[in-house]
């Protein structure tokens, strides 16, 4: 089995590559062609360890674990830790094992540049990313991706109004529990991206929610946590489309240059799947990571 460390990883990440599979990837996920279970978690007295698995025709089996301990702040630790494992698709056996914490933020800014491309304006320019953790730094570098983005800005918190009220496309990437921006402050026309997810709260104001178009991973986002969003359970499923449904051209993306999209990410065990693929192919092909000893 090959080991890849958090440095192999990110040696491996092709970020263009990775946005071209998910979009494939999202197809796939709305075609109905993936087995994906719901999200499991096990509760500890500090945080969740969260259990996500997908098996994908042509690609290895991948099950990832990932633990969410918030107080970590304050023993100067990240707050996500996570691994990935792939499992060879016709043997079941595993074939790769690897830090997935840096994997998890790419393919997390990935799908979020794949709503930006096929839901923002086409002249969107200016970007407001509102959390400097690793989801939103990793946004900002894989914005390089898409053309006609002439500036993106991490939005300090003491001036998160004025960037978000000047931005085509917002991106909230904290874990906060509660909302960090308000529904007036978006313009017509703006595409909104949340990644944060701490139920039972959420970074995103509940009439933001209920007046924009919704656009999810999965309907399952519209269950109870941890298999789905917790802003989300309650409503109508109908009221989101999948961002498959829209590649696939079965639902409709924007339809009005000043209507206001939200793509609400819940973090799909599809993602995880399609991005550790690429790391172990290109790591092979590169020659990285150790193998581990029978």
């Amino acid at each position: 089995m090959l080991i890849l460390s958090a440095d192999d990883v990110r040696r491996a990440i092709d970020r263009p590559a990775l946005v071209t599979a998910l979009e494939a990837g999202f197809r796939a996920l709305s075609d109905g062609q993936l087995d994906v279970p719901p999200r499991t978690q096990v509760t500890t007295p500090h945080g969740v360890l969260l259990i996500m698995a997908a098996s994908m025709p042509g690609r290895c089996t991948a099950v990832k674990l990932v633990s969410v301990f918030h107080g970590n702040a304050a023993r100067g630790l990240p707050s996500h830790h996570a691994v990935v494992t792939l499992f060879d698709r016709d043997t079941g056996a595993p074939v790769a094992s690897m830090d997935a914490a840096d994997l998890t933020a790419m393919r997390t800014a990935a799908a979020a540049v794949v709503s930006i491309k096929h839901l923002a304006r086409r002249d969107r320019a200016v970007v407001a990313i509102v959390g400097g953790g690793a989801v939103g730094v990793a946004v900002e570098a894989m914005l390089d991706t898409l053309p006609a983005i002439s500036r993106a800005v991490i939005a300090p918190r003491t001036d998160i109004r004025s960037h978000v009220a000047q931005a085509d496309v917002v991106c909230l990437c904290t874990a906060a529990s509660e909302p960090v921006i308000e529904a007036g402050w978006i313009k017509p026309g703006t595409h909104v991206v949340s990644v944060g997810y701490r139920p039972p709260g959420s970074e995103l104001p509940d009439d933001l929610i209920r007046s924009a178009r919704l656009f999810v991973e999965s309907r399952v986002a519209f269950d109870a946590p941890p298999a789905g969003c917790a802003e989300l359970h309650g409503l109508d499923a109908g009221r989101g489309a999948e961002l498959g449904e829209v590649l696939l051209g079965r639902r409709p993306g924007r339809t009005r240059d000043d209507e206001i999209t939200l793509y609400k990410s819940m973090g799909h065990a599809m993602e995880d799947l399609v991005a550790a693929n690429l790391v172990y192919e290109r790591a092979l092909a590169l020659g990285l990571g150790t193998r581990a000893v029978p």
